[in-house]
């Protein structure tokens, strides 16, 4: 890698999380900007790297809500998949590959909105009244062409193209090249979304359904993805976690043949199913494997029929093992504009955790590029990491997990930190972070196990008894009364209804425990916020559907 990509590599992996409660900022508060990522932007950085999902974790789900230690070993682990550097699709300077953060390749809303219009407008006027769902080539086909709707503007001609290549000659200016949108979505996320766009347009001004329904259990897709495999080539996918009373199907369209296996990777000799269709039932692990003779195109679709599944009635089915959001929150790195500085030891968790429950910083701090991770927009403006959160599908009621920045990294809730994060490099090892898999603590350990004293005493902090409401919250966003005693799971079990963070702390009847507790079974856009608030899509859905449905 060449100096100046390294030098990129640092700067851009910015922009990854916001609240897991919390609801953005006005645009015009000090420190908060957005900047998508433009048309150009995306040819350079090309198609979105889809998020490496761990199949297996759904077969952890009670392990992880008995053990904190289990747990933030996953969560460090999918922190890990989210910043692994991937490759520009082109290099500026055709030298070494310049890289961004996985995450930072994913999708923003201004993505989605060129994505809707393209599939939408490619129906016929009776499937746009009828609001006919799009096919799987439909959207295969919208994907591969957002990288190259550049090519279609004639403002950008080659002269204009080969201009800007040649104007990305410093750090500043590529590490604006990943764009600064606060809410990311990966492939499985966005492609959900946009499949799902009927009954999300659907649901969009409609009474929300009863707390409490019964699930609908549904298939779940797992993967899909379109290969192209050279003469006796095979792809390995799994394994994949299928519960008691479930299902996995595996079909392939093409030049190949699908192998599948519980308990090992399928080989010519050991295969439970060869074909173009095979199925497998749980309790198991099952890999799966698409082969080819003589090499070809071929499209592999991953599906599993949940026994018990989370209801999502606005959306065709909960979202896909590879989906994961990420939001971002920024400070300014000028004009004067510090970090706040917040105790996350036992005593600062135990006076967070009093009172009106309230983040309150103890500190300011200045920290420069070398140990936060900073970032410049074209125009020059620089900006800061504070805080970070994302959210994966691997489980079925998401893994969630929140990160913020330290001047004390090495303590209490970074005291675990793994070496796939220090060897990411630069500023990713100066910050702490939480997770939260289920409503209810069930460790009955206080300190978790935990072998770092610092992180032993705070975990027990915040350990509410066995049974006891889970906890999770980012001090830099997390923000206001009862903020600091919230957790990130309980808060988005309602989103896609008219609720803020704000009405949800301030009613301690409908919402006990600091929102924390489980009081619906069904959630409307499976735990999403994006739809209904922030990036609205589903408004933006709406409008496109009343612009150009014909009457």
């Amino acid at each position: 890698m060449t100096p100046r990509a390294r030098t990129f590599a640092t700067a851009a992996a910015l922009a990854v999380g916001a609240a897991a409660c919390s609801e953005p900022p006005p645009a015009a508060c000090d420190g908060v900007s957005a900047a998508a990522l433009t048309h150009p932007d995306r040819k350079l950085v090309g198609a979105a790297a889809p998020y490496p999902a761990d199949g297996l974790l759904r077969g952890r789900d009670d392990e992880l809500a008995r053990s904190q230690v289990a747990r933030r070993e996953v969560a460090w682990a999918a922190l890990a998949r989210a910043l692994e550097p991937v490759p520009f699709a082109i290099d500026p300077d055709a030298g070494a590959p310049a890289v961004l953060p996985r995450w930072h390749t994913w999708y923003g809303k201004d993505d989605l909105r060129r994505l809707f219009d393209r599939l939408f407008r490619g129906l016929t006027a009776d499937e746009m009244r009828a609001r006919a769902p799009f096919t799987d080539q439909a959207l295969d086909e919208a994907f591969a062409w957002n990288p190259t709707a550049v090519d279609e503007l004639d403002s950008w001609t080659v002269e204009r193209w080969q201009a800007y290549l040649d104007a990305l000659d410093g750090a500043d200016e590529l590490a604006g090249v990943g764009g600064i949108d606060r809410v990311q979505y990966s492939p499985g996320a966005a492609r959900h979304l946009l499949a799902g766009y009927a009954p999300i347009v659907g649901c969009e001004g409609a009474p929300p359904p009863p707390l409490v329904d019964l699930p609908t259990p549904g298939p779940r897709r797992m993967v899909h993805e379109a290969l192209l495999l050279a003469a006796c080539g095979e792809r390995h996918y799994g394994p994949y976690f299928v519960g008691a009373g479930e299902t996995l199907e595996a079909r392939v369209e093409g030049a190949a043949t699908v192998r599948l296996r519980a308990g090992a990777a399928p080989t010519v000799d050991a295969a439970d199913c060869a074909g173009a269709t095979c199925t497998a039932s749980g309790p198991a692990a099952v890999w799966v494997a698409v082969v080819t003779d003589d090499g070809g195109a071929a499209t592999l679709t991953v599906d599993y029929h949940e026994a018990d599944g989370p209801w999502a009635p606005c959306l065709p089915a909960p979202f896909p093992l590879d989906a994961a959001i990420v939001k971002a929150d920024w400070r300014r790195a000028e004009l004067g504009v510090t970090i706040p500085v917040f105790d996350t030891t036992a005593r600062g968790l135990a006076t967070a955790f009093a009172g009106d429950q309230a983040w309150s910083p103890i500190d300011e701090a200045d920290p420069d590029p070398a140990a936060i991770y900073t970032l410049a927009l074209p125009d020059g403006r620089r900006y800061r990491l504070a805080g970070l959160h994302l959210m994966t599908k691997e489980l079925d009621h998401w893994l969630w997990i929140t990160a913020w920045w330290a001047p004390d990294p090495d303590r209490d809730l970074g005291a675990d930190r793994p070496p796939a994060i220090t060897a990411l490099g630069g500023p990713w090892r100066n910050y702490k972070m939480c997770v939260v898999t289920a409503y209810r603590e069930q460790d009955l350990d206080p300190t978790g196990g935990a072998t770092a004293s610092t992180l032993a005493a705070a975990l027990a902090a915040a350990h509410p008894g066995a049974g006891g409401p889970s906890w999770c919250s980012n001090p830099m966003l997390e923000l206001g009364h009862g903020n600091a005693a919230s957790s990130c799971i309980g808060c988005h079990q309602h989103g896609g209804l008219p609720e803020t963070s704000e009405t949800i702390l301030a009613d301690p009847v409908r919402f006990p425990d600091n929102g924390r507790a489980q009081v619906r079974n069904n959630f409307l856009h499976d735990y999403t916020w994006a739809v209904g608030s922030g990036d609205r899509l589903g408004r933006m859905f709406a409008d496109h559907v009343e612009y150009w449905t014909p009457p």
